[in-house]
């Protein structure tokens, strides 16, 4: 067994990643499985690591509201190191209860010491962190007990850190800025929510996109049971859960899950299980997955089908295809080909019609912010329209291989109408009555089980009404 590393320097790990997360673009789980692969953390360290750093992230425009309260420097005027060392050290004192205020405030200042090595950059972060402390009337307030909302930070489930000072604007006149502030998500990004599902739906939705997301498995029913699967877990002393046919686990890294490599499981989300199934996909169908990487999806497809039929997993990118053709050996499938090709720009390598077409379009993932924590600091407004674009050139070439009968599913994770209802609309308006709509069903984040996005099942007329 590893020996466990000194705290600080998990915590120095955390900062190091956490900027140059906001500098490089690069994604927290990429930097994270390359600091494992290093073979020197304990599996406790891992933990802590993969906690501060989406704990941050996901919390972080709460955390700089909380510094700027308190700090007569602007917030764009601190330095690197220091703000990305405050950042931590408050999510630390704040959202994690194992922490002692003094251990967080400690380390904080040492790594600080450690990395500018000036008086004024110690005293400065150890001043902030202090103040703070001191301020904090009450870690764990029920609903309840909060008098003044602008006092109250949200933490978790029904609890609050109460503070003894204003930290966030007034509801009352500001109510977007305080639910960004207080829930840690662009504002903009709250105004939609607020005009389209209601003040109490945002602030479920601001919730569950601050949890860390449940682990979902799709069993392999051609080699074992969801029964036999559970049996299995049970033996190995791993908590389980069904929802339906999907197995939830927690408090496990996936490779310590047994059969991975064996391809009993695939790790997909409750919603994302759901597509293939509305795909409508029979027996010897010819189906064409349209943008098929990592997999997911397709071997789902092409587990339904029974052996039977063909499923063409078409992408852009010839290193992703390369997952797909991994997770297609893993899952025993192998009615299955991967074809590298751009569909958005009519350009498809295909002579044929299709029974199925499936079209998982790349989106703004505004159903999938608990997962993918980054993308509510990368995602900008106009983005929406840019991919709203990109979507309808998908949609069309979807739409043109399909033969007449067949049906297309058409599918994102996100949870914005420009994305989803309007361009389903705005194809069929546009198809003079080629297609109709046969189903659609949308999901959002904290109201309904599993990560939020939208399906819509168009079937194509064997001629005009």
């Amino acid at each position: 067994m590893k020996n466990s590393s000194p705290k600080h320097d998990v915590r120095y790990e955390c900062i190091r990643i956490l900027r140059a997360i906001d500098e490089q673009e690069v994604f927290a789980g990429e930097l994270l499985s390359e600091r494992y692969s290093r073979g020197d953390l304990s599996e406790r360290d891992k933990g802590l690591l993969a906690e501060l750093t989406h704990g941050v992230i996901r919390h972080r425009l709460s955390l700089d509201t909380i510094i700027s309260a308190f700090s007569k420097i602007p917030l764009a005027r601190i330095e690197p190191w220091i703000l990305y060392a405050l950042r931590m050290g408050l999510y630390q004192m704040i959202y994690l209860d194992r922490i002692p205020p003094s251990a967080t405030v400690n380390t904080s200042v040492e790594l600080v010491k450690k990395l500018i090595r000036r008086a004024d950059a110690v005293k400065f972060t150890n001043a902030i962190l202090r103040s703070v402390e001191r301020s904090i009337h009450n870690k764990s307030a029920h609903a309840s007990e909060i008098t003044d909302p602008q006092k109250a930070l949200h933490k978790r489930d029904n609890t609050w850190c109460v503070f003894h000072i204003p930290i966030l604007p007034n509801p009352a006149e500001a109510l977007s800025s305080c639910l960004a502030a207080n829930y840690s998500h662009p504002e903009w990004l709250i105004q939609r929510w607020v005009g389209r599902y209601g003040k109490e739906n945002t602030m479920e939705i601001c919730k569950a996109n601050n949890r860390a997301p449940r682990l979902f498995l799709r069993i392999n029913q051609k080699k074992i049971s969801v029964r036999e699967f559970i049996a299995l877990l049970d033996k190995r002393g791993i908590r389980a859960d069904t929802v339906n046919d999907a197995v939830v686990v927690k408090d496990i890294a996936v490779q310590e899950i047994p059969g991975f490599a064996e391809g009993l499981f695939f790790v997909q989300d409750i919603s994302a299980m759901k597509v293939a199934e509305f795909l409508k996909a029979e027996k010897s169908h010819t189906v064409l997955d349209l943008c098929a990487a990592p997999g997911g999806k397709t071997t789902h497809i092409a587990e339904l089908l029974g052996g039977t039929g063909w499923v063409y997993a078409l992408d852009i990118s010839f290193n992703r295809l390369l997952l797909v053709k991994e997770n297609c050996r893993r899952m025993g499938v192998q009615n299955v080909s991967p074809v590298c090709g751009d569909a958005s720009g009519g350009r498809v390598p295909f002579q044929i019609q299709f029974d199925r077409v499936l079209i998982d379009a790349p989106c703004s993932n505004t159903g999938v912010l608990a997962r993918r924590a980054e993308a509510r600091w990368r995602l900008k407004e106009r983005d929406i329209q840019t991919l709203a674009s990109l979507q309808c050139s998908l949609l069309k070439a979807g739409a043109a291989m399909m033969k007449p009968d067949g049906y297309l599913v058409y599918s994102t994770c996100s949870i914005e109408p420009e994305e989803n209802q309007e361009i389903i609309k705005k194809f069929i308006d546009n198809s003079e009555s080629q297609f109709y709509l046969d189903a659609e069903d949308y999901y959002l984040p904290g109201i309904n089980t599993g990560d939020g996005g939208y399906m819509a099942r168009l079937c194509k007329r064997r001629s005009p009404p």
